[in-house]
């Protein structure tokens, strides 16, 4: 009887000592397990976290790529202005320039006509545009602007029309007929005839423009209708009829 009491204490007691192992090691995994979970809870706390602020860097970067993309649009937008601008500079810039080059042109004609015009003005009205007829140029190089070209050129038919209305007298000196010299009164009347007389009114000269100067021709018969003339214009004598000579080409 002593036997198996001692037999059933050894057995009873090996089950405790099982059992008791197994409550450890059960209390050891539960502590596992809870530090598990624990880690588990903090990952995930951890992962939403970070999913906010990588949400939150997503949707600034897709607020700077929007900006990006309205910037690059209103960039290509403003390109293709740009681009037309120049396009209308470039075709506007050659207008100008073919029409500068027709002005030019023109204004190199013009020249050339008013220097052929100058033989066939009066001494008077030669004298009074010298200024300008002096800076027409001779060739088609020169340093002055288009402007200024332009400037001489209507200055100069400025005064050409306003001399061609305009019954001028001048002294002059002639060379007679006897190799001699004598001081006349030219009477011009625009640009069409000239008359000149002597103080003494007993020597006449006629005057006529050709292409290359006024030629001059002694005529002393009409000497005192000539000096009458200058003498009305100048008021000295009661206008009258003057009969004079005009030669026309």
């Amino acid at each position: 009887m002593k036997k198996q009491l001692m037999i059933f204490l050894a057995v009873s007691s090996a089950a405790v000592a099982v059992r008791a192992t197994e409550l450890d090691e059960t209390k050891e995994a539960l502590s596992k397990w809870v530090e598990t979970r624990k880690l588990i809870s903090e990952e995930k706390n951890k992962w939403e976290l970070e999913r906010e602020v990588l949400g939150d860097r997503i949707d600034l970067v897709r607020a700077e790529r929007d900006a990006l993309s309205k910037k690059i649009h209103e960039t290509q937008s403003l390109i293709t202005d740009a681009d037309k601008k120049r396009e209308n500079l470039v075709k506007e810039n050659d207008a100008l320039k073919n029409a500068s080059a027709t002005l030019v042109n023109r204004i190199f004609t013009l020249e050339r006509e008013v220097l052929a015009l100058l033989p066939i003005l009066p001494e008077p009205v030669r004298d009074r545009i010298k200024p300008l007829s002096q800076r027409l140029p001779k060739t088609a190089e020169t340093e002055l602007s288009l402007s200024e070209r332009y400037q001489n050129v209507i200055g100069i038919i400025n005064e050409l029309n306003k001399g061609a209305g305009e019954i001028t007298v001048v002294s002059e000196v002639k060379d007679l007929q006897d190799g001699t010299t004598a001081e006349v009164q030219t009477l011009y009347i625009g640009y069409a005839a000239g008359y000149s007389c002597n103080n003494n009114g007993d020597v006449a000269f006629v005057g006529r423009p050709t292409s290359e100067g006024w030629t001059w021709e002694q005529n002393n018969a009409i000497a005192p209708q000539v000096a009458d003339s200058i003498s009305i214009l100048k008021n000295e004598k009661v206008a009258a009829f003057m009969p004079l000579p005009v030669s026309v080409d």
